[in-house]
């Protein structure tokens, strides 16, 4: 049902549009048959060739002006009272002519233009009177100042008498110079509008069945403006109901199958996953996840350069492992690049960026890292993107440095994941080996706690850990999980150290003054108690898996057979005598036990010979593989003849013989 659910959400977030399948670029070959036009469609003009055209709108087109014809009226009346008063010195008809010729500016028009209007640029200007436009050439209207020029210019043409036109100067003639003709920036956006509004976006058709291309052909700017029509045109109309079914089932076909095979990797290599409704969730939740942060990009007009798509990858293979994320990148990519522009160079930019994310974070210890294999992503992706814009079109532009800096989005992006990997630690009880490097401080506050009221234990737990790790690290698992879990499994002898043995000093046995069945109980409670404890201390289910399996379900067989001896006709109970478990699952755990108990019977030995050691391992481990301990756990055989040969080789160097100094004899005194 889970999978069912992710396959119809991700086929939402496809794209519903049809699909062209061809890539290209400008200058290369057709790689594909030739291509005839399915059906009949418009050439789109490009967004270059438009914005041209919008340009050359913008120079064209007549600002409009409305003519106010009280100005004219008004002004050269006042203009011809002032005159009246020469009519003494000089004919009428010379100032009648000067009247005329104000007359004719305003007739013309005057106008202020604007501050958004340069007069270099406008060519044409639109004047409406009452309703009606006419457009006339911008040089034959008036600016103030040349309506200045024009008319002083005809004072001086009259030739009048030299007091005469001194008077008429002295008048200011900018007094009767005022614009008649008055900008419309509303009428002027609306036509523009109007006129944008008409620029067509085709350029001519193709017939259905007229070759696009042939192949081989070199794509020409030409054909690269049909090429994108056709895929608009397929993008822009899915045609039929039909046509919509069948595009959607082949979408959800497409997701099942990516999902199958992702399925079927962790049937076969972690199978326990899909037993474990914590983990599966984790996985196919981070799969979709995965899905939808790339839809951004489609969804969100994001650049997809910009989109981080390795982020929970990286949170797969740090929290669960390598091969894990290696899958999850896959299946993720082949799907994302569906719906990315130039999906073979999407395509090869993150898997080739995933795997360098992948490997140099399989062993994430420190933030250091983190950085490190960010930068290492960034220089992937950069060298790629130059690789393909090399190969593509010959040359890299000052435009395509742009798609470094969302890339560096990207990048920056993806260190928000060292916060998010804590939270899913929280949420869904994974351990990552930084939290586990913390853990493992002896600083910590139950070890601390351990070291100060059982210190005994904590040097037992020291060399099991020490064992565990070493081991571990040969049969192949993980270590720095392993050497914590190992330091933490007894935890809970802090409540009662003086039981055990490693504890004990000056002879003091509490165990002389119990029954045995009592004394079982005290040794079984430590289990418990570290369970209790590592709760109480907010310890990571993974560490606390180690305390409540390291002794599986196995009997405290030292105090179980000393109550058979004594007791030999009364019937025993045996739970009081066992330990609650359950038996180690993974391979770590197992191992773990195996060298719990190695470490603390090696310790009994008087004689610590390479011989005794290897009979210690052997009896050991064969009778817990005997009694059934390890049928849950991921291990073989191999792997415990491995352990063994660890252990025998660890613990007899720990303890092989030493050389007794000789004692200084005393100067014979002379």
């Amino acid at each position: 049902m889970i999978i069912l659910s992710i396959c119809v959400i991700t086929v939402y977030l496809f794209p519903k549009v049809g699909s062209f399948q061809y890539e290209y670029q400008k200058g290369m070959p057709w790689r594909y048959e030739t291509l005839t036009a399915p059906f009949d469609f418009p050439i789109h003009k490009t967004e270059d060739e438009l914005q041209e055209e919008r340009e050359k709108l913008v120079q064209e087109q007549s600002p409009i002006f409305i003519l106010n014809t009280n100005t004219a009226d008004l002004q050269t009346g006042k203009f011809r009272t002032a005159l009246h008063a020469f009519r003494n010195e000089t004919t009428s008809g010379s100032l009648n002519k000067l009247t005329d010729r104000l007359k004719d500016i305003y007739t013309a028009g005057i106008l202020q233009l604007p501050e958004e209007l340069d007069a270099r640029k406008v060519k044409t200007i639109k004047i409406v009177e009452n309703n009606i436009g006419h457009t006339v050439e911008f040089d034959q209207v008036y600016t103030l100042k040349k309506a200045y020029s024009d008319l002083s210019q005809a004072i001086d043409q009259l030739h009048f008498p030299k007091s005469v036109r001194e008077n008429i100067l002295s008048l200011n003639l900018n007094n009767y110079l005022q614009p008649n003709l008055e900008f419309d920036a509303s009428k002027t956006t609306i036509e523009h509008l109007n006129h944008l509004k008409s620029i067509s976006l085709t350029e001519g058709m193709v017939q259905q069945g007229d070759i696009i291309i042939t192949k081989r052909e070199l794509v020409t700017p030409e054909k690269v403006k049909i090429l994108n029509s056709l895929k608009t045109e397929y993008q822009n109309n899915l045609g039929s109901t039909e046509t919509y079914m069948r595009t959607i089932g082949g979408q959800f076909l497409l997701v099942l199958v990516a999902l199958l095979v992702f399925s079927i990797f962790f049937y076969y290599s972690k199978k326990r996953i899909f037993y474990n409704n914590r983990e599966f969730i984790f996985l196919y939740g981070l799969f979709l996840a995965t899905i939808m942060l790339g839809s951004l990009g489609y969804h969100q007009s994001i650049n997809m350069f910009a989109v981080p798509v390795l982020f929970f990858i990286i949170i797969v293979n740090i929290l669960i492992g390598s091969r894990s994320a290696l899958y999850l990148l896959l299946s993720s990519t082949l799907l994302i690049s569906y719906y990315a522009p130039n999906s073979y160079m999407f395509a090869f930019m993150q898997v080739t960026a995933g795997i360098v994310a992948i490997f140099s974070l399989s062993h994430l210890q420190r933030r250091s890292q983190l950085i490190l294999s960010i930068f290492l992503i960034f220089i992937t992706y950069t060298l790629v993107y130059m690789a393909f814009i090399l190969t593509q079109e010959g040359e890299i532009r000052g435009t395509h440095l742009f798609a470094l800096i969302w890339l560096a989005i990207n990048c920056l992006l993806l260190t928000l994941t060292y916060p998010v990997i804590y939270i899913f630690e929280r949420i869904f009880g994974y351990t990552s080996e930084i939290t586990l490097i913390e853990l493992s401080n002896p600083n910590h506050p139950a070890l601390r706690n351990l070291t100060k009221k059982a210190p005994g234990t904590f040097q037992h737990s020291l060399m099991v850990a020490n064992l565990a790790e070493e081991a571990i690290y040969r049969i192949g698992g993980k270590p720095f999980l392993t050497r914590t879990g190992a330091l933490y499994h007894d935890i809970g002898k802090t409540f009662d150290p003086i039981f055990f043995i490693e504890n004990q000093s000056g002879g003091i046995n509490p165990h002389d003054q119990c029954e045995f069945d009592v004394s079982a109980q005290h040794i079984i409670d430590h289990v418990r108690k570290g369970v209790e404890m590592a709760k109480k201390y907010n310890l990571p289910e993974g560490i606390i898996n180690f305390i409540r399996t390291h002794h599986g379900k196995s009997k405290v067989k030292y105090f179980y057979n000393s109550f058979k001896n004594k007791y030999p006709d009364r019937e025993i109970d045996e739970s009081l005598f066992t330990y609650d478990g359950p038996d180690p699952v993974s391979r770590e755990c197992a191992v773990v036990m195996m060298a719990d108990a190695v470490e603390a019977v090696s310790r009994t030995l008087v004689d610590k010979t390479e011989e005794n050691i290897t009979k210690v391992v052997n009896n050991i481990i064969d009778g817990q593989l005997q009694d059934g301990r390890y049928a849950n756990a991921d291990i073989t055989f191999k792997d415990i003849a491995t352990v063994k040969k660890v252990f025998i080789e660890m613990l007899t160097n720990i303890y092989h013989s030493r050389i007794a100094y000789p004692k200084l004899k005393q100067e014979e005194k002379k």
